[in-house]
């Protein structure tokens, strides 16, 4: 699960590994948090959306629902009535990330630490994620899966991540293969 994350990557390289058609000057973020307006990319454009994903049943107001709402689960996106018109109407974008928090407890279970997970050899990536536009706010959410590789030993589940080159498959993919692109993702 991802609930914290940091993007610190300039504006202008964020439009070169993308290949997006402009990018507004984005401060840098260390410590992106639920319910915060962040960069979200859609193809080729990069706008602003709060992270919390606002479902179309749901009250303009409800900033419980939407910190609720931050991840979701890929294997049930196409049945939870939160995510499922988001998939079904392929509503799917990009998260820029430099990396990303998690945190283990301790053997004896009364701490936490704290881990900042980044790839070494992709100094930005992208995860994977829904938007919804409801009552005009513009809303996303990060999808997640279970861990794998080095990320399994600090938490059970991850972000699906995806570096800027799978970009454009997972926006032009129909729904059957964005779901083998997210399961093949790694992390």
């Amino acid at each position: 699960m991802c609930g914290r994350y940091a993007i610190y990557a300039a504006p202008h390289k964020l439009k070169d590994l993308f290949g997006l058609n402009k990018t507004p000057n984005l401060p840098p973020l260390y410590n992106a948090a639920p319910l915060q307006d962040l960069p979200v990319i859609v193809k080729d454009h990069i706008g602003m959306a709060r992270w919390g994903l606002l479902p179309p049943w749901a009250n303009a107001d409800d900033a419980g629902l939407c910190s609720k709402m931050i991840n979701a689960r890929s294997e049930t996106v196409t049945e939870k009535a939160s995510f499922k018109e988001s998939w079904t109407k392929r509503r799917r974008c990009l998260i820029p990330a430099n990396g990303f928090y998690e945190w283990k407890k301790s053997e004896d279970e009364k701490s936490k630490q704290p881990y900042f997970i980044f790839n070494p050899d992709e100094d930005v990536f992208a995860f994977a994620g829904l938007w919804a536009k409801t009552h005009d706010v513009l809303t996303f959410t990060i999808l997640t899966k279970d861990a794998d590789g080095p990320v399994a030993d600090i938490h059970q589940r991850t972000p699906v991540m995806f570096n800027a080159k799978q970009a454009n498959d997972w926006f032009a993919a129909d729904h059957i293969s964005a779901m083998g692109i997210v399961r093949a993702a790694t992390s």
